[in-house]
């Protein structure tokens, strides 16, 4: 068993370390604060990477820029697919604006 002056001198070495760390942290402004703090978070957690990039991640405007045509015809109104649906809702909102400029040019 550890005796009693080893345990006092283990207590007071955890506090003393504490303090020194509090008044460390509270004498730096909020930058330096923060760049410690991302260090000490990118040093204790950023050693472990398990981050599966096998499945790539298709994006909206992955889809966009696949399925976008400039003239849709009405067999791409029957297609039921999410992508055809988000295609449809783009050309439908670009073409409406291009119809409200034109409507705002000839007034």
């Amino acid at each position: 068993m550890a005796s009693l002056g080893r345990l006092k001198s283990a207590i007071f070495d955890r506090e003393e370390r504490k303090m020194q760390y509090q008044s460390h942290i509270q004498g730096l402004n909020a930058y330096d604060r923060h760049k410690k703090f991302m260090k000490d978070y990118v040093q204790f957690y950023g050693h472990q990477k398990n981050v599966d990039n096998s499945l790539p991640i298709k994006t909206d405007k992955d889809t966009l820029r696949e399925g976008y045509r400039f003239i849709l015809s009405e067999e791409d109104d029957m297609d039921s697919t999410w992508e055809k649906r988000l295609v449809k809702r783009y050309y439908d909102k670009l073409f409406k604006e291009v119809l409200n400029l034109r409507q705002v040019l000839h007034c």
